[in-house]
């Protein structure tokens, strides 16, 4: 079955014109929520991508905090090995006993070797800050030039969403007025196949083709549909389906 009752003849045909009418209105306000929805998409974007920068900054942070305790730990041990270093070699001036004064002297050169690559360590992780200090410059630049960015967006994007609201509210007052006209099985039925079919629920019917689907119209039903006395679906997308008077 392609269509439900609601008879009546001209009285039919208004209410489906009215029913355009409301369609109209109808995806005016869903155009207008698509464009705010649009935004605040845009507007949690550039958050993530903010809050992204910053998770970065403050990882990098982490990492030059845990680079200096080593670099702190391995200087106070450099030190400390320094220090041995050097009272062994004080002692060196009061041994007489060669073999004594032999092995001290291996234990120093041990020490100093340890003690060089102990230096070439404390080097390696001082580069290494060096390079996620710039990191992190890099990165606090970029997430103070977004955040600058951001602010700017975001007033022009919320003055946009209260533009929006203003439209959308004052779209939904006429679309009350509209909508107390038709009676309230055709509006659910209406509503309905809006909902379904992307916002189209009324379409024409020219040349004998439903201007919503673009399909074939059989003759017959399009007599039916010019007579107005029923409510006729279209076989094939299932929308409400009427004639203009100027087509008639």
């Amino acid at each position: 079955m392609h269509f439900f009752y609601l008879t009546g003849g001209s009285k039919l045909r208004a209410q489906i014109e009215i029913l355009a009418s409301l369609q109209t209105v109808d995806r005016e306000i869903k155009e207008q929520t698509d464009i705010k929805q649009g935004l605040l998409g845009d507007l949690e974007s550039k958050e993530r991508e903010i809050q992204a920068k910053a998770r970065e900054s403050e990882s990098l942070n982490t990492m030059l905090a845990e680079l200096e305790k080593l670099r702190a730990a391995k200087d106070r041990f450099f030190q400390e090995e320094g220090k041995k270093a050097m009272d062994k070699r004080m002692r060196m001036n009061r041994i007489k006993n060669a073999k004594e004064l032999q092995a001290l002297q291996r234990e120093i050169d041990l020490m100093r070797q340890a003690n060089g690559d102990l230096e070439d360590e404390l080097i390696k992780i001082m580069q290494q800050m060096d390079g996620v200090k710039a990191q992190i410059q890099a990165k606090e630049s970029e997430l103070a030039a977004l955040r600058e960015e951001w602010q700017k967006q975001q007033q022009t994007l919320g003055n946009q969403i209260t533009g929006i609201d203003q439209a959308v509210n004052e779209a939904a007052s006429r679309r009350q007025m509209i909508a107390a006209q038709i009676t309230g099985e055709l509006i659910s039925r209406y509503e309905m196949i809006f909902s379904r079919r992307g916002g189209t629920a009324v379409v024409e019917v020219s040349g004998g083709i439903c201007q919503g689907c673009f399909m074939n119209i059989p003759p017959q039903l399009s007599n039916e549909i010019i007579r107005s006395e029923k409510v006729h679906l279209c076989p094939s997308c299932q929308r409400i389906l009427f004639v203009k008077p100027t087509a008639q």
